[in-house]
């Protein structure tokens, strides 16, 4: 059974490794949107779409229940009016359509957008998410070419401000000389998705979202979108004309998939206790970040330290899920890196499962 328990440790491991790159995300609890004037009325409809856009990124999920957005000024924390210094993504569709003055930045209170989401059932997506790789290969007529990291573009701006909303981390890639030696556009184009995964490894991401961006004169954009993690894909197609629809219809089902893995219920049935040694903590200042870090996990309703000795420290945590949530949450950081588990003896009854961590410097 030895070896049984060395292989289990090491395919364990190996799949968390696969996870192990996440990006904070940050001000989730904040939205940042034009106005054409400050008049009660205008603000009290940003209060409700903002709250509505919260709820949706803080949960992970765009099909929320019934939920009474006229009460979203009791939800309000602040709020305030920004001078606008240009005009991105915010031009009137037509000439005759008032022109934005403002932008009303509003941050809604955190302990109470979460209190109502438990109240509804619903699950708590935290601010550690994964990040995912954008290849966005476009055809404009003349034209084509794949967005970069550098490069200034309107549909990149409209891939960012949908991702945003849904509290998505992307990366763009810089597609150097070492990326282009490898595959060129004719590969996205052609569906040749092998060499453009060998050369996303060096970005480091959780899933790669590839996109095949088409301008045709009759019917507008259309995008192929192909969705890859842990060896599988997915691919579905969009058309419109307008940028907002068509980076919507990308980012949506990627945010969902991953919410739906990751985040967590916050229900009292779903709580259990787990025990987790983390070795590697030298001093004041190494148990105050792994302290800290394990209070931030979203799952995480309850934590406790139960043995403090050189070198580790040993802590109880009341969760909301399971064994494995608690897994894949910390392999989402690159925090803690996992320990294989002692082998159980024969001699001795088993001791209640301890999971075992190493604080990375």
């Amino acid at each position: 059974m030895r070896w049984l328990n060395r292989v289990y440790c090491a395919v364990l491991l190996a799949g968390l490794a696969s996870l192990s790159h996440a990006a904070e995300v940050q001000n989730m609890f904040e939205v940042t949107m034009p106005v054409t004037d400050q008049d009660q009325d205008t603000r009290a409809t940003i209060f409700q779409q903002g709250f509505a856009e919260v709820l949706v990124r803080v949960s992970g999920n765009n099909q929320l229940p019934a939920i009474n957005l006229s009460d979203a000024p009791s939800y309000v924390q602040q709020y305030r009016y920004l001078q606008l210094d240009k005009l991105v993504n915010i031009v009137p569709a037509k000439s005759d359509m008032p022109v934005p003055t403002h932008n009303l930045w509003v941050r809604y209170d955190e302990a109470s957008v979460k209190k109502l989401l438990r109240s509804k059932g619903l699950m708590i997506w935290g601010a550690q998410r994964p990040t995912v790789l954008v290849w966005l290969a476009v055809r404009d007529g003349q034209n084509r070419y794949i967005l970069r990291d550098q490069d200034s573009s309107p549909i990149r701006d409209a891939v960012n401000l949908e991702a945003a909303r849904r509290g998505l981390p992307l990366i763009w890639p810089s597609y150097d000389d070492k990326d282009s030696k490898q595959f060129g556009f004719t590969d996205i184009w052609g569906g040749f998705f092998e060499t453009v995964n060998r050369a996303s490894q060096r970005y480091a991401a959780s899933a790669v979202l590839i996109g095949r961006m088409d301008w045709q004169k009759k019917s507008g954009w259309q995008i192929d979108w192909s969705y890859m993690q842990d060896g599988t894909q997915q691919n579905w197609q969009q058309r419109a004309t307008d940028l907002p629809v068509l980076m919507a219809a990308g980012i949506n089902p990627v945010a969902n998939q991953l919410a739906s893995r990751f985040a967590v219920s916050e229900t009292p049935a779903g709580v259990t206790s787990l025990d987790i040694l983390v070795k590697g903590v030298e001093g004041a200042e190494a148990y105050s970040q792994v302290a800290q870090y394990l209070q931030s996990l979203a799952l995480v309703k309850q934590m406790y330290a139960t043995d403090i000795t050189p070198g580790q420290a040993q802590f109880r945590l009341d969760i909301n899920g399971n064994e494995q949530d608690l897994r894949r949450t910390i392999a989402l950081n690159r925090t803690l890196s996992p320990e294989a588990m002692p082998e159980p003896s024969a001699v001795t009854p088993p001791a209640p499962v301890v999971l075992r961590y190493r604080l990375k410097l």
